[in-house]
């Protein structure tokens, strides 16, 4: 049987693989050995929904690829001496487009820029930041967009047993309730759940609309400041 709780998560988690798996999950726990049901029938109704949206709905965009988050980008122990000649001669032959620079060396670059000293050499970390600095905010608004059309994914209607579901929940959870009160219990509880996912999913897009904009103002001073 099903918890007030697991059905209101259910409703709440956008489809998606791991959400399929935890439908999967619980819809074994509504069967003994013998499959013979011992849940309510609306809670077979209900993850029955929720697995058919999650099979009907597109994948949820994937997560950007940021070479300052990749683990070749950290530097391993204290910071370095200093750009060796090889270092040198690697950064000038760097495109200029950033978009032109080849993932891989943007994960050289941003490990060079985390890994100089700031004290030691301040000369080769000004040369670093200069490159790594257009590269960096192009990926951070690459990221940002990608996290903006995650956030915008449609979110599916509530399963039509949502409702039924909780209230058989409810009901067991505190016998002593009056069937109109359980399912009033239900209805707030699933109201509150729905505006919570509906706040949630609105920060994620402000979020995002944010960091694209940090990312266009970063690039618009740089620029101003190079000129």
């Amino acid at each position: 049987m099903l918890t007030s709780k697991a059905i209101i998560d259910h409703v709440t988690q956008p489809p998606s693989r791991f959400q399929a798996g935890k439908v999967a999950f619980d819809q074994k726990r509504l069967t003994d050995r013998m499959g013979n049901l011992v849940a309510p029938v609306s809670h077979r109704r209900f993850l029955d929904e929720v697995a058919a949206q999650c099979a009907d709905t597109n994948p949820t965009p994937a997560s950007y690829q940021h070479p300052a988050d990749d683990p070749k980008a950290r530097p391993a122990g204290k910071p370095s001496d200093g750009l060796t000649p090889s270092d040198l001669a690697w950064i000038n032959r760097l495109p200029a487009d950033p978009a032109a620079v080849p993932f891989d060396d943007a994960v050289a670059l941003a490990g060079l820029a985390s890994g100089l000293s700031t004290f030691k050499n301040p000369s080769d970390v000004r040369l670093v930041q200069s490159v790594w600095a257009p590269v960096r905010e192009l990926h951070d608004a690459n990221a940002a967009r990608v996290a903006l059309a995650a956030a915008q994914t449609p979110v599916p209607n509530v399963p039509s047993s949502a409702l039924s579901a909780l209230t058989d929940s409810i009901a067991a959870e505190v016998p002593n309730l009056q069937p109109a009160e359980a399912v009033g219990r239900a209805g707030n509880l699933l109201r509150e759940a729905l505006d919570k996912r509906a706040t949630v999913r609105q920060q994620k897009v402000d979020d995002a609309r944010a960091a694209i904009a940090r990312a266009q103002e970063a690039a618009a001073a740089r620029t101003a400041t190079t000129r």
